[in-house]
């Protein structure tokens, strides 16, 4: 039973150590293993921005892995949530003036970081609630994964076009990053510090996901996945468990918009788009989808390898496509999967599974029916 308990804690505090050993195993980073670097550069402002933006993306992809991987919704437009946490805080920080159905709106420049972050959840949060009232109980499947994405479009579509308030297709540039209370006013210029304040609003969001995945809350999310017919039956309310894990999954992405928009200070339409959205499925599913740490493994690698073969190579995202291709079919259930098979299996069962079709009939049938011993 101690075990048991400490599993969490064990893993939250692997989880801060690899949040601070992160900018040291990017690409250029003074313990850089990557074999295309060539020449070892000195670790440097460019590649600690590149470990920040593994963390925005690796809440990003929890976020993602919460709905698709732990409840079993496919979503096609979680970039929506990540591009409304994105230009609520530039909004506000910016400053806008704009007319609305004659109302003429104005809001000045400011630079608190935390305002910002609470008017990013709260639209988020509103919208994710009206659009799960509206498509959970309405559709599953992949016409649940096709609506999504045409929602995520209307999002993209008003970015884009709505070039009084947003931008249009620049953007809003030049936003500042905040002021944090008792420290300097340029404290977060420096990309070491934007990077340790990064890890430590990350790790909070980390520590609250794995809460939420490891609660009863969570253990009907998995009900779901597995039958969500067997879960109705059971009792439980489908409909309001589907709810409240889209709209919890929205929130992750809104925070990793908020961190977004301060580390590259600008935002763009293009981060509500179709792109995006596809990179985080594309994250999740290389490092493990319904894993925990799977989603922030898929991060790193996906940003590693797309940071170090541009380096190289102009065609990159092809490199990343074969990547891609490769584990999807060796090893479905990504990194973090094939480290659970390697335990559960042994290595040398694992690999055989890869390649053999009776190797995994074999190992499945030996774990669903044991021998007994002294049986007949």
């Amino acid at each position: 039973m101690k075990s048991r308990r400490a599993a969490p804690w064990i893993t939250l505090v692997a989880i801060a150590a690899g949040l601070i050993l992160l900018p040291l195993f990017m690409p250029g980073g003074s313990l850089d293993l990557n074999p295309l670097s060539g020449n070892r550069f000195p670790f440097h402002a460019g590649f600690i921005d590149l470990a920040t933006t593994v963390l925005v993306f690796a809440l990003f992809a929890l976020g993602f892995n919460m709905l698709f991987g732990h409840s079993g919704e496919l979503s096609f437009g979680h970039a929506m949530f990540f591009s409304i946490g994105a230009y609520a805080p530039a909004l506000y920080t910016k400053g806008f003036k704009v007319d609305i159905a004659g109302l003429h709106l104005h809001h000045d420049a400011t630079n608190n970081g935390f305002i910002a972050l609470v008017l990013a959840l709260g639209f988020v949060l509103l919208w994710a609630f009206l659009l799960a009232r509206l498509i959970v109980p309405r559709s599953s499947g992949i016409y649940y994964s096709m609506i999504t994405m045409a929602f995520a479009q209307v999002i993209y579509f008003i970015t884009f076009r709505w070039s009084e308030l947003t931008g249009g297709e620049d953007g809003i540039q030049g936003i500042a990053r905040p002021v944090l209370p008792g420290l300097p006013a340029n404290w977060l210029a420096n990309s070491t510090h934007f990077y340790i304040f990064t890890a430590v609003v990350a790790f909070v969001a980390i520590a609250a996901n794995y809460w939420i995945v490891r609660s009863p809350f969570g253990s009907v999310l998995h009900a779901l996945r597995e039958n969500r017919q067997r879960a109705r039956f059971l009792g439980y309310d489908v409909n309001r468990y589907r709810v409240n894990a889209f709209v919890l999954s929205a929130l992750f992405p809104a925070v990793g918009g908020w961190l977004w928009t301060y580390l590259q200070q600008a935002i763009n339409p293009d981060a509500g788009g179709i792109d995006y959205s596809g990179r985080v499925v594309m994250m999740s599913l290389l490092g493990g989808i319904g894993t925990f740490v799977g989603p922030m493994i898929g991060a790193f690698v996906y940003w590693d390898i797309q940071n170090s073969v541009a380096q190289q190579w102009k065609y990159w995202p092809a490199a990343l496509g074969a990547v891609f291709v490769v584990f999807v079919l060796a090893a479905p259930a990504g990194i973090a999967g094939a480290f659970v098979a390697f335990q559960r299996y042994g290595f040398a069962n694992s690999i055989r599974r890869l390649f053999s079709r009776e190797a995994r009939l074999e190992t499945d049938l030996a774990e669903e029916l044991p021998a007994r011993e002294g049986g007949p």
